[in-house]
């Protein structure tokens, strides 16, 4: 195990230290990969776009060879030639251009999303100490990485090689046959050989992509010391405490808002305030708040009273008194006893239930 000053890193990386190691950049990323999505990206769109390609050129070449003009050496004339040369290699070559640019945005999409982020930009000395450039040298990432830049010239060369030995005979009866057929037997070979390579250097760049994601997330482990430093500077930040009570505020809301169904009656104030009570002589020794609420939480509580017919009252005071003064799941006081009384005796006649003793 990798070790520093705080002992072994055994500890898998929390969610703060990934956020953090991705805001200054510090991601898996494979350069290899997208070199070889770039070359099969490349050859993709010679083949898509490669028979557009040489008849226009064929089309620009024919026309200027055809129709020879005297060159006019005034601004006007040649303004025009470059402006008409222009417009035709834009339109050959902006689809090559439109196609490389959208593989590379996702290639690196795929890999780690989408990012952005300007301290991987900023200067720092610490780059260029010595010692720590000679760890770099000197890494296991760098002798994986020398390793698969050895084994992709040898698999370009192999594979080069092997194509070259094959399409020999070929190429030296080239010379007897016309342009349209060496220009096919030529194109047919290169996209053979690209596709080939491009496939190839895929394999290699996943394997490579995928060791750089092992070792990114070996270099971000912890160790014990290290997660109980982030701990404490986490319960310090007093954003970390805000988001940690409004998660707890909205976990309580929630389970509150599952007891509205079992309450007897909802007092509200009337559309600001709402207080779910229930009363159970049996087991109670008085009425419980079951929810209350104020706003989005109100008229949640009196929305969910309305699906389930508990009936809603208006006793503005009294709501008030409940939302300010009785936690949930604890009992009214016995100055709200006697109001309550009179509630529950109207909830009943509204009912139709039989009211139990409330003395």
């Amino acid at each position: 195990m990798a070790k520093d000053d705080f002992g072994e890193k055994t500890e898998t990386p929390t969610d703060h230290r990934r956020q953090e190691a991705r805001r200054k950049g510090n991601i898996a990323k494979s350069q290899d990969l997208n070199s070889a999505g770039l070359m099969l990206a490349a050859a993709l769109s010679f083949l898509m776009f490669g028979t557009a390609l040489r008849d226009s050129f064929a089309k620009m070449i024919a026309g200027y060879l055809s129709k020879p003009e005297i060159i006019e050496p005034n601004i006007t004339f040649l303004s025009q030639h470059a402006w008409n040369l222009s417009e035709t290699v834009a339109g050959i070559v902006l689809p090559f251009l439109a196609m490389m640019a959208f593989s590379a945005i996702f290639i690196n999409f795929t890999q780690f999303g989408f990012l952005v982020s300007t301290e991987a930009l900023q200067p720092k000395l610490s780059r260029l100490n010595p010692v720590e450039g000679m760890k770099r040298i000197f890494s296991i990432r760098s002798v994986v990485k020398l390793a698969v830049s050895l084994g992709k010239l040898f698999l370009v060369a192999s594979i080069s090689i092997m194509f070259a030995w094959s399409a020999l005979r070929e190429v030296l009866f080239l010379l007897e046959r016309d342009p349209t057929e060496i220009y096919e037997n030529i194109t047919g070979s290169t996209m053979s050989l690209a596709f080939t390579l491009a496939i190839a250097l895929i394999v290699l760049a996943i394997l490579d992509f995928l060791f750089q994601k092992w070792k990114h997330e070996q270099d971000m482990m912890m160790s014990k010391q290290e997660l109980k430093e982030e701990m404490k500077q986490m319960d310090g930040d007093p954003h970390m405490r805000q988001r940690r009570k409004e998660a707890h505020k909205k976990l309580a809301q929630a389970r509150e808002l599952q007891q509205v169904p079992d309450a007897d009656v909802v007092i509200t104030n009337p559309t600001h305030i709402a207080v779910a009570l229930k009363y159970d002589p049996d087991t109670m020794p008085a009425p419980k708040v079951l929810a209350k609420g104020k706003g989005e939480i109100a008229y949640r509580i009196r929305t969910i009273a309305a699906q389930y017919d508990i009936p809603i009252l208006e006793r503005r005071e009294l709501a008030r008194s409940l939302y300010k003064d009785i936690q949930v799941g604890h009992y009214i006081s016995v100055e709200m006893y006697e109001v309550f009384v009179e509630i529950m005796a109207y909830v009943y006649r509204l009912t139709g239930r039989t009211p139990p003793n409330l003395d």
